[in-house]
């Protein structure tokens, strides 16, 4: 089935078929709701190569690692925003925070030859052979890829290990010794590896123990994983007096399902978050989180994309955006 095919089966001209499976105006509703029928009835599939085509190097791909992360929604945002207002278009494409996004955006490179590629959020340690065959600038924006030897990735992130150790040590100064963690797969994510390693830092520097197994619970970077982790911790670290969010988003499910326990916050226990999502500044009690600067990152991250793209000679950048704690309400002194 062809353009031409459905041109006679439906009665209007070729040109007129082509507006319409282009979605493009000047047609009447008649002649397209007629033609979108032909096509339908025969299965009609658009061959997308001449576009692709005429796309190449000026097409920015976007992939989001984490279907329901706020703050990376946030970032797209503005970088879609900032991608409009330049000569690019850009497609965006959510995976599972364990997917490997560097596979991903490896077809994409090969379907689809775009300029360049941004990756919210990403693993390029992990998957650095997969890195390594992308042939277009990228940047990686909210983690770190400067362990990496590869010129075409840069990176815009906050210091995370220097952020959970920061929220960690002001646990530590309000008393708490016995503390939980809400946080991803160390194995599989490397911004839970950081996170965890800036907190074990303030632990081991006041000489506190940490029981892996019963004081950690794994946990997706989502409402109802937060939910689910607080719950796993109530019941197998009974004198827990803080939990260590890995994300704002972990915290509230895990004051929720604190609340529904019959337990106090901060009075009973004390939640930690990591982002600074605006909502967190609404909750009652207000949340104790670490700030990330998102519309830096993003500027930053788009900047350092579009300053590379078109260049012979390719030069990998990696900036790290300051971050700020937010003293809440959510930690009380014991």
């Amino acid at each position: 089935m062809t353009i031409k095919d459905i041109a006679k089966l439906s009665g209007y001209a070729v040109g007129t078929v082509s507006r319409v499976l282009n979605n493009q105006p000047n047609v009447s509703e008649t002649a397209r709701k007629a033609i979108l029928e032909v096509a339908e009835k025969y299965n009609f599939v658009r061959n997308t190569n001449a576009q692709h085509l005429k796309m190449q190097g000026r097409y920015i791909a976007i992939l989001v690692k984490g279907v329901s992360n706020i703050l990376l929604n946030s970032i797209l945002e503005i970088i879609q925003k900032k991608i409009g207002e330049t000569i690019y278009t850009s497609s965006v494409y959510v995976l599972d925070e364990y997917d490997n996004e560097a596979k991903t955006a490896l077809k994409i490179y090969y379907e689809k030859r775009p300029a360049g590629i941004i990756f919210l959020g990403g693993n390029p340690e992990r998957y650095e052979a997969d890195f390594n065959q992308i042939k277009v600038p990228c940047v990686l924006i909210t983690n770190q890829a400067n362990n990496v030897s590869n010129k075409m990735l840069s990176s815009v992130g906050t210091d995370d290990i220097s952020a959970a150790q920061e929220i960690a040590e002001y646990l530590i100064a309000n008393g708490h010794r016995n503390i939980g963690v809400i946080g991803g797969d160390i194995n599989k994510s490397e911004i839970s590896d950081r996170r965890f390693k800036g907190f074990m830092k303030a632990m081991k520097k006041h000489d506190l123990p940490f029981d892996f197994e019963t004081h950690y619970q794994t946990s997706k970077y989502s409402f109802e994983g937060g939910e689910k982790a607080a719950e796993e911790l109530i019941e197998k670290f009974g004198d827990m007096t803080a939990v260590f969010s890995m994300s704002d988003v972990q915290a509230i499910g895990a004051i929720r399902k604190l609340t529904d326990r019959g337990l106090r916050v901060p009075q009973d226990i004390s939640v930690t978050g990591f982002d600074g999502l605006p909502l967190t500044q609404y909750m009652n009690p207000r949340l104790t989180t670490i700030r990330q600067y998102e519309e830096q990152l993003a500027e930053c991250g788009t900047n350092a994309l579009l300053e590379t793209i078109g260049k012979a000679k390719q030069e990998s950048s990696h900036i790290l955006i300051p971050f700020e704690l937010l003293k809440g309400e959510s930690v009380i002194s014991v």
